[in-house]
């Protein structure tokens, strides 16, 4: 007659160790590693720009509007692009606004907001309006709907930005 004593305890899942799928996710986790490293590093210069640019967006956004203005329906839109690491920005918004496009647009060339590398006013302001007629062409003085302001200038210390080459 056997006791409890002989019986031979079940392997526990703690002291048979991993098992053998558990090993394989284990070296595979260990050989993307280096990948995942890698594209940290080399999106890294991009989060900073984004996030520098960002910024400016939200000071935008803080600074008061021109009397009878009103931001349109989409948030501001930032586009980057450049050339053999001269980095260039567009910060496109639109507004709602009862004033003529060249009062809005001289208020706005004549604020001060910070750019991305903490300058003030250190880029070109545009603004158009959109036509339902094609051909009719507008007077500098007419009042619009809505207006698009662009912002554009160039940043620096983005010498790693992919998106500058």
């Amino acid at each position: 007659m056997s006791t409890l004593q002989d019986t031979p305890e079940p392997a526990s899942p703690e002291k048979s160790g991993p098992s053998r799928l558990a090993r394989r996710f284990g070296c595979l986790a260990l050989l993307l590693v280096p990948f995942v490293l890698l594209g940290v590093i080399v999106m890294a210069p991009v989060w900073i720009s984004d996030f520098r640019l960002a910024r400016m967006v939200d000071r935008i956004k803080e600074y008061p509007l021109p009397p009878g203005t009103d931001f349109g329906y989409f948030d501001p839109q930032v586009e980057v692009s450049g050339d053999s690491g001269d980095c260039w920005y567009t910060i496109r918004f639109d507004l709602f606004t009862d004033r003529p496009v060249q009062e809005v647009l001289n208020y706005y060339r004549q604020t001060k907001i910070e750019d991305p590398d903490g300058d003030l006013g250190d880029y070109e302001i545009l603004a158009w309006t959109p036509f339902d007629e094609p051909g009719v062409q507008a007077d500098e003085t007419s009042a619009t709907d809505s207006l698009i302001i662009d912002l554009d200038g160039m940043y620096d210390g983005a010498m790693s930005d992919m998106r500058c080459w």
